[in-house]
């Protein structure tokens, strides 16, 4: 089964997770790494209220990535 949250989905029986090549690159991986060694302290807190595991990690990278790409936007805009 394939989960989908934003810009990301993750095939629960495979496991792998795709995004938005430039963020995993630049943040997202180094996030899910953190996320799967038990590091991420608001994952861990937000993964008590998600109905599962896979909704739990698409989320947390979303929502990092909302802040990354924002963040991007708002320094092309100063340019």
């Amino acid at each position: 089964m394939v989960k989908t949250v934003g810009q990301f989905t993750i095939d629960t029986e495979t496991c792998e997770i795709t995004g938005p090549a430039a963020y995993m690159e630049e943040q997202g991986n180094a996030r899910l790494k953190a996320i799967l060694a038990g590091e991420d302290v608001v994952f861990n807190m937000g993964a008590t209220r998600s109905p599962d595991v896979f909704t739990a990690v698409l989320v947390s990278l979303q929502t990092d990535y909302a802040g990354w790409k924002g963040t991007r936007q708002l320094l092309a805009g100063l340019r």
